[in-house]
Formats: structure tokens, sequence, C-alpha cells
């Protein structure tokens, strides 16, 4: 975890994304990647500084999305605990709690923002129905969504998530750039046709620039009219070193509509 955040610092990330729930297959507890990256911010406290802090909230042990006031509150005072920090500057809410009133549930965001526990509010994982009806209320900004978009999936470019996002001047943070790992530079992870065929059309843009395919495929993302911001998972030290890389990038239109062709299942 310390080389991870090392890493990512020295290459100049501008954000840090952090959640107490942990992914499937990561091997983790709940509040255990938080605390970590606090242990780290501890040891080196010049780690802390020089990029924004976003923490994922709203889900407890139980996996249950839970979208009250006093369970947020709780939940994202005891993830600063963890982490050593006296506010975040970005909380996202991490799933639509489906039995909460949207008026209810922006109001327990704003309240966070008016305690001083988050500079910021916006949602992860949310649908455009439900961050719009959620905006309806919100007597703050939403600052964020939070969605998945890569070369490989590419449903908030179709389902009208990214232009609701414009519509909102809300930030895209993008998940999943590389399509965990599918179209990165790792070989033998491309288990699709459609993979294979976006990873020829990646590779002819790498092969003319002199980059990395994950460069090409994280370029991909980042050129949208949104200009989402992509959020690498890796904590592979050299994978993050080598991700602003994409800045080299230059994606003509047509290579980016190519891209674009293959990920649709064109070949």
């Amino acid at each position: 975890m310390a080389a991870a955040v090392a890493a990512a610092h020295g290459a100049g990330f501008g954000m840090v994304c952090l959640s107490d729930h942990p992914f499937p297959g990561s091997g983790l507890r709940f509040g255990e990647a938080t605390k970590r990256v606090g242990a780290v911010f501890k040891a080196d406290p010049a780690l802390r500084g020089g990029w924004l802090l976003a923490l994922r909230g709203g889900m407890g042990p139980s996996s249950v999305p839970d979208s009250e006031a006093d369970s947020l509150e709780a939940g994202l005072e005891a993830a600063l605990a963890r982490l050593g920090a006296p506010r975040t500057d970005l909380f996202l809410l991490e799933q639509p709690d489906r039995l909460a009133h949207p008026r209810k549930t922006a109001a327990a965001l704003a309240r966070l923002v008016q305690r001083g526990l988050a500079s910021a509010v916006g949602v992860a994982n949310h649908p455009s129905s439900a961050i719009r009806a959620l905006a309806a209320y919100l007597e703050v900004p939403l600052a964020a969504i939070e969605l998945s978009f890569s070369a490989l999936d590419i449903d908030s470019l179709l389902d009208g998530t990214l232009d609701l996002a414009m519509e909102l001047g809300a930030t895209v943070l993008a998940a999943a750039p590389l399509s965990e790992g599918q179209i990165g530079d790792r070989p033998g992870l491309a288990a699709s046709v459609t993979a294979r065929a976006t990873i020829r059309a990646l590779d002819a843009v790498a092969g003319q620039q002199g980059v990395g395919r994950a460069a090409v495929a994280a370029a991909f993302v980042a050129s949208h009219a949104a200009r989402p911001v992509p959020l690498f998972g890796t904590q592979e030290p050299a994978e993050l070193r080598a991700a602003p890389d994409l800045f080299r990038v230059r994606l003509e239109q047509a290579d980016w509509y190519r891209i674009l062709h293959a990920a649709q299942g064109g070949h």
C-alpha cells in the first residue's frame, strides 16, 4: 500500500479515492483500506498533501445502502478518524438508497458539508434517473459523478449519464478506465472477441505514438466531451508511474471513433 501511494503521489495524481467497503476479491475487511492509507499518511505526512481526498460512503459492513443522515455522518467520521484527516474534499454516496426519498438523501448530504466533514458531495454507481432526482433537491452543488467508463464499458456513453453530468456541471470520475486490466498493458486478459478488436484499435494508436496501450485507453476516456477524470484502481507502482503517459496521447477524432466502433462490436 505504501509503495502504491508513493508512486501515485510521485506521478502527480490529482486525487486519491478510498472506500471503507472492500471490493470483491480484495481480501480486505471493512475499513481496512482507509486504515492502511491513514498509516501511510502518518508515516510520511508529505504524501497527504498535493492531491484531493475523496471518500465513498453510505454502505456499512453489511453492504446495505443507508443514506440516513446519522449513518452517513457516523460512517464518514469513522473513516476520517482512520485516515487521521479532519475532513474530506469530496464525499461520494456509494450506492443509491432505494428506500430513501431523494429529498431526504439530499438533506443528509448537505448536512455533511454544513458540518464541515466534506467540502463537496457527489454520487457513485447511480443511474441517471436517480442522479437527476437527487440533484433536484440538493441545496449544495452535485460536484462529482463517479461511473464506470472505458473502451469496453460504454454504457454511460449510451444511457445518458455522461450527458447528464455535463448538464449538471458535475465532474465525471471514470472508474475502471482499463476495464480492470482487460485493455491495459498486461498480457492475456482480453477474453472476448470485442475486447480483442478493441485492443487492436488501441494498439494501432499506441504504436503510432510510442506509448503503451493503457495510455491510449485512458486517453479515450479523458477525450470525451465531459472530460472525465480516469480513476485507476491498480496498486502496481510501475503502472501508476506510467499512467500520466495518457497526456502524451493525441487522439484524433477518427481514432476515437475507430476505438468506439470496435467497442460496439465492429471489427
